[in-house]
Order: structure tokens, then C-alpha cells, then sequence
């Protein structure tokens, strides 16, 4: 059994997290220093957050999510990983990573973001998903 968590575990964080050698392009700030009209929305079974429409100057998805988290006071959990450079979310507001075989995955523009959520940089319009469900690794 610990096993296959172990494994069901790497399996989302690859999910989330990429070699260094991934490229995405660098936030396009514009000339105030901000990114324009980003939006997310963080979804799990009992509760849903949209913090929309708003100019920021945190680039990358994990710094917006603890924008968000800030404005909204609630709890982020989160691992550093080293070797990766990037946080892995294992928690959103106290709903945790492995609950009924869901993980806590994020969309860019409705597709699913292959690299971890410090090395996802935003450009204007961008519009992010945080979605508590069933690894896509393993569908």
C-alpha cells in the first residue's frame, strides 16, 4: 500500500513539475510593472473561489494563488522541491492531496499546465483553473 502511494504520489508531482530545461515564456509585465485581466478559479467538491480580473505583478501561478489565498484568507499547503525549483500544492484550504484518489492540478486557458506552478509564468488574460480531481496522469 505504501507503495502505490509512493508512486500514485511521484506521479502527481510530475503532473505539477517539470526539469528546468522546460520552457515558458516569462511573464509579460507591461509598462506599470503588471499583468493584465488574470483570473483564477479554484474549484474542489464543497466550495468554489473566483478571484477575477484582476492586474497583478506576481508572474508565475503560485505566486497568484497566494495573492489569492491572501485575499481571501485562506490556508495554501505546500512542498518546495528542490530539484525541481517549484512548489508542489498538496493543500488548498484545507483539502488535501489524496482525498479519494483527487489531487489538487491546475489549467492554464482551460489546458492542463505540465510544469510545476512556480516555472508557469502569466501573461494578460491568462485565466487559471485550480481543480481538486483524479490525477490525469492516471486516466
Amino acid at each position: 500500500m505504501l507503495i502505490v502511494l509512493t508512486l500514485l504520489f511521484a506521479v502527481i508531482f510530475l503532473s505539477q513539475s517539470t526539469f528546468l530545461s522546460t520552457s515558458i515564456s516569462k511573464g509579460k509585465k507591461d509598462a506599470d510593472g503588471y499583468i493584465k485581466n488574470v483570473s483564477m478559479k479554484i474549484s474542489s467538491p464543497q466550495w468554489s473561489i473566483e478571484y477575477t480580473h484582476r492586474n497583478t505583478t506576481n508572474v508565475t501561478v503560485a505566486s497568484f494563488l497566494f495573492e489569492c489565498a491572501a485575499y481571501y484568507n485562506f490556508s495554501v499547503q505546500k512542498e518546495y522541491w528542490k530539484g525541481y525549483h517549484s512548489f508542489f500544492i498538496t493543500g488548498i484550504h484545507d483539502i488535501e492531496n489524496g482525498d479519494n484518489g483527487r489531487f489538487w492540478q491546475y489549467y492554464v486557458n482551460n489546458q492542463f499546465a505540465d510544469v510545476g506552478c512556480s516555472n508557469y509564468f502569466l501573461t494578460d488574460n491568462d485565466v487559471v483553473e485550480w481543480r481538486f480531481e483524479p490525477s490525469v496522469w492516471l486516466k
